[in-house]
């Protein structure tokens, strides 16, 4: 999981100097290096303390595919940072399918665990 969560800091920073260079657009490099530095920061929390890390990036996620999420109905009319918006956006949406699914099974895990103790007493 933690490498998922630094790749895509890194792939969203990385989006952002991209955008920066191509278009030259401000808000987009602010708003790329934010989400790829909290991103980086969630995967560094997540060494001391492993699933408030994670639940953070997926917290992090969910924001940012909310926020890019008007840019994929900019594509047809060809607006220059809705690309790297609609970028953010599959970054953003993978790594919160992949948390979701992955706090689910924790979930289940930890029943299945509770119901073994139940059986045992």
């Amino acid at each position: 999981m933690r490498p998922l969560i630094f790749t895509a800091g890194s792939l969203t920073s990385a989006l952002g100097f991209a955008a920066d260079a191509m278009i030259g657009d401000p808000a987009v490099f602010q708003g790329a290096l934010t989400l790829g530095g909290g991103f980086i920061i969630c995967g560094l929390f997540s060494l001391s303390s492993k699933w408030h890390g994670i639940i953070g990036a997926a917290v992090l996620a969910l924001l940012g595919a909310a926020r890019c999420a008007p840019a994929l109905l900019d594509l047809p009319n060809k607006t220059k940072a809705a690309p790297f918006q609609a970028g953010a956006f599959v970054i953003c949406a993978v790594v919160l399918v992949i948390i979701v699914r992955e706090l689910r099974a924790e979930r289940a895990r930890r029943q299945m665990e509770e119901l073994s103790k139940m059986d045992d007493e």
